[in-house]
């Protein structure tokens, strides 16, 4: 596995909100900026969950079902954050904070 601590890929800065602290793909995960320690270890532990997710799935097909649950959600009628939010891989990373 790797972590990256530097600027989202030019790829995902096109694609996320601001905000994004970290993203995944496949081993590598990518720390937008400094952290705190503490927040450093929950967004770490968080991001190992998709690392595991990935794994098991593959990367195509997570991301597949990732994009779906996100928009299946938006069309529901639901803001961005809680679309995010209620994606069935999110809701497990969370739960691990």
């Amino acid at each position: 596995m790797t972590i990256l601590p530097s600027p989202l890929p030019r790829f995902a800065r096109l694609f996320l909100p601001r905000n994004v602290v970290a993203i995944t793909l496949g081993r590598r995960i990518w720390v937008a900026r400094e952290l705190p320690p503490a927040e450093m270890e929950m967004v770490l532990r968080h991001e190992m969950v998709h690392v595991r997710q990935m794994e098991e799935l593959g990367v195509p097909r997570f991301l597949w079902r990732y994009v779906s649950e996100y928009l299946r959600n938006r069309l529901r009628g639901m803001d961005h954050d809680a679309a995010y939010r209620a994606i069935s891989f999110e809701r497990e990373a969370f739960a691990v904070e």
